[in-house]
This record gives structure tokens, sequence and C-alpha cells, in this order.
């Protein structure tokens, strides 16, 4: 009896085993509704036929990675397509931008979004933006205090003290604001790769 309750609880086809992976990217401030948001998720797709295993992944702050299993592709797009996912779905993309990969097989590969798949034009936006700011105001009140000070040697402080409001202070709260918008592609998904 054991033994065919096992059997039962295996996939009929390993090899046709779904993977679905969802990645996201939080806005800053909605972390605790997306929490609460995978508990329902969760309950969706083990409420779901041929569902087999959910894993979440968490990179750093609000970028996120949810697996799930499925005995088949049909089982998959069944729980995907549901009115019930593709409602809770909706939830979620009012506060994260998303990017969902589908693969089938015992062994699957997919390319996840990372930090590094930011589009290189809006990080440089984004860094000039931060920097602008700051630089102006050290390298105003460096020059008002070291008046006589050779340039070079003015550039010292100055260049020290942006460094470190920017490695410290402004870019880590600029990056947790601006990834949401960073990593979008032009279609308003996750992507993978850098654009130019």
């Amino acid at each position: 009896m054991a033994v065919s309750l096992v059997l039962a609880a295996m996939p009929l086809a390993p090899a046709a085993t779904t993977t679905v992976i969802t990645s996201r990217a939080l806005r800053a401030g909605h972390e605790a509704d997306f929490e609460r948001w995978v508990e329902q998720l969760n309950a969706l797709a083990s409420a779901a036929p041929g569902y087999r295993a959910a894993i979440r992944l968490g990179q750093t702050a609000g970028f996120q990675h949810l697996l799930f299993r499925f005995d088949d592709m049909t089982a998959a797009e069944a729980w995907q397509r549901s009115d019930a996912v593709v409602a809770h779905v909706a939830i979620a993309d009012g506060f994260s931008t998303a990017l969902r990969q589908v693969a089938t097989g015992n062994r699957v590969a997919f390319d996840l979004p990372s930090d590094a798949s930011a589009s290189k034009w809006k990080r440089f936006v984004t860094t000039w933006l931060a920097v602008f700011p700051v630089l102006l105001l050290v390298s105003t009140v460096v020059r008002m205090v070291l008046t006589n000070v050779p340039l070079p040697l003015q550039l010292l402080p100055s260049s020290l003290i942006l460094t470190a409001t920017l490695q410290w202070i402004i870019l880590p709260r600029l990056q947790r604001h601006t990834r949401f918008w960073l990593l979008q592609d032009d279609s308003g998904r996750l992507q993978t790769s850098p654009a130019e």
C-alpha cells in the first residue's frame, strides 16, 4: 500500500514535467504586499491538478524568482490560464514587473534577470542624476573651504566624499527605488540581458 502511494505521487512521465519560473522585480515599499501575494499564489498552485512543487529564490531586496513544477505542459498551461491565476497575477503586475519562462523536461535551464540585466542607458541616466547634485554640492563646499589650495588637493576630499556618499547612501536607495524601471524592456517585461 505504501508503494502505491509513492508511485501515485510520482509524475507519470518525468521527462514531460514542466517548470514555470516567474521572476519579479518589486516596486519599493511593496515587499509585504508581495509576501501576501506569494502565499495566495502558492495556495492556487498546490490546489491545481498536476502540481508537484514550488520553490522561491530571492536575490537582493525586491527581486524574486518563483518556480513551479507540474506533471506536464497541459497541467502548467491550465493552471496559468485559469481565471483565478490570471486575476491574481494582475494584482502583482500592479506593484512589480515580471518575466515568465516555461520549459519541459528533467533538465531545464533558464536565463534569470538580475541587476546586471539593467539597460545601460537607464543605468547611466539614474547614476548621473544621483552624481550631479552631490558632486555640485561637495565641490562647491570644498572650493569655499579650501580656496587657496591647488585643484588636485581640492579634488581629493571631493572625490572621497562623493564616492562614500554614493556607495553607502545614495546608490543603494536609488537601486531599490529604480530597479522596477531599470530592468524593464520595451514591452514592460523583465529582461535577462542588458540592452544598450
